[in-house]
């Protein structure tokens, strides 16, 4: 009568390290999309104006219908949308929110905030760090001065205008031009104060002066006896990624002031550009 073997200690040893060593062939295929997914979201948010899905495959490597499956699963997830006008891919709202959240969460940073927390101090204002989330400036960070005297809501986290402040026209004046156009053209805008820009041919012409000295102001334009100043936060490429402003009454800050705040400002924004990549 046979008896049945039993494997030795180093037998068995070996033999659940040989099983332990084989690849799981099942994960490899879910690694390689989430690797091309993410290639994709890089790729068009680093881009700077829409894709097209054939750029998009051609740029990655990817074969036709392969780009175009992972494309229409991030569209459908909000990662990516369409542009309205040339349908190809631009950066969806799901993706805008999680990239203004990791930011967000950046400046919450003690280098981050202590750079915001200088230029407050040095100019003894107010001073705010914002980005574009589609239609509206939200505000990463505040430092508000002691001596504040107006109770303005504007925590973290607040959304703004685009069209009335100081840095949602610092945007609109860095968009492409095509861009820029579209949400001009869905003007006219809602006056906030008398001094409000809603005509789109006037506000089109003050973003050219904006593209063109570099910086922007809003005189009242969002909130009455409120002045702000606010200078690009630029990546390494260039892009105006961010923008830092300084926001205080009237009665303190106005035109006569701008000369000497900005050298400060933009002190502050090449301080802060690192931390936006």
């Amino acid at each position: 009568m046979k008896t049945r073997s039993t494997p030795t200690p180093d037998a068995a040893t070996a033999t659940a390290t040989a099983t332990a060593n084989v690849p799981d062939d099942a994960a490899k295929p879910k690694a390689a999309a989430t690797d091309r997914t993410f290639a994709i979201l890089e790729l068009v948010a680093s881009a700077s104006g829409p894709l097209a899905v054939k750029t998009i495959g051609t740029t990655l490597g990817l074969p036709k219908p392969t780009a175009h499956r992972l494309v229409n699963s991030l569209i459908e997830k909000g990662l990516l949308a369409r542009d309205l006008e040339t349908r190809d891919v631009i950066i969806g709202v799901e993706a805008a929110r999680l990239a203004v959240g990791i930011l967000r969460a950046s400046l919450s940073r003690a280098p981050v905030r202590s750079v915001l927390r200088a230029v407050s101090a040095e100019l003894g204002e107010t001073c705010n760090v914002g980005v574009l989330d589609g239609g509206d400036v939200v505000y990463l960070d505040r430092v508000e001065v002691e001596h504040w005297p107006l109770r303005l809501q504007f925590g973290v986290g607040s959304r703004v205008p685009m069209h009335c402040t100081a840095m949602g026209k610092l945007f609109l004046a860095t968009l492409p031009d095509g861009m820029r156009s579209r949400l001009l053209a869905s003007g006219p805008f809602s006056a906030q104060t008398a001094y409000t820009l809603t005509d789109p041919d006037a506000l089109a012409a003050e973003l050219e002066r904006i593209a063109a000295r570099g910086y922007s102001l809003d005189d009242e334009e969002y909130v009455v006896g409120v002045f702000c100043v606010a200078v690009p936060i630029l990546s390494s490429t260039g892009r105006t990624v961010a923008a830092i402003a300084v926001q205080a009454p009237k009665v303190r800050l106005s035109h006569d002031r701008v000369e000497q705040v900005l050298p400060i400002l933009r002190r502050g924004a090449e301080a802060l550009s690192a931390q936006f990549g």
